[in-house]
């Protein structure tokens, strides 16, 4: 079973996209910060994804990423974000995000880009 860290301050978003994760058979971190995400991969838990939303209080989606590349570079990441602008888009995929996506997002169109990811199938 592949695990999933989903990354989103918003507890309701959280919850749904986890159960939505869930429904696909993935196993989800759900984690409400960037720091207690960075910390969770730090301590050593393994993850085949990253899910993480760009707007977040203390430490946006970008910075989270810019930490999570130093510790886990080979995991590919997908960004969410209500906040679509070209800036945040072009950074994210100097990042090496490998899907960026708007919200809300359809469980369907989730779950293929989810899979695309995990599968390293550039064809999200």
């Amino acid at each position: 079973m592949k695990t999933i860290l989903l990354v989103d301050d918003e507890l309701e978003n959280l919850k749904s996209l986890g159960e939505i994760l869930n429904r696909f058979g993935y196993r989800v971190i759900a984690k409400p910060d960037g720091q207690s995400a960075l910390d969770t991969v730090r301590d050593g838990t393994t993850v085949d994804l990253v899910i993480t939303d760009y707007r977040m209080p203390g430490m946006n989606g970008l910075e989270f990423l810019t930490s999570f590349r130093q510790v886990r570079p080979e995991v590919p990441a997908i960004m969410l974000t209500a906040y679509g602008a070209v800036e945040t888009y072009l950074k994210s995929l100097s990042l090496g995000v490998f899907e960026y996506v708007n919200k809300p997002v359809k469980a369907k169109e989730l779950g293929r880009i989810v899979k695309a990811a995990i599968d390293g199938s550039g064809d999200a």
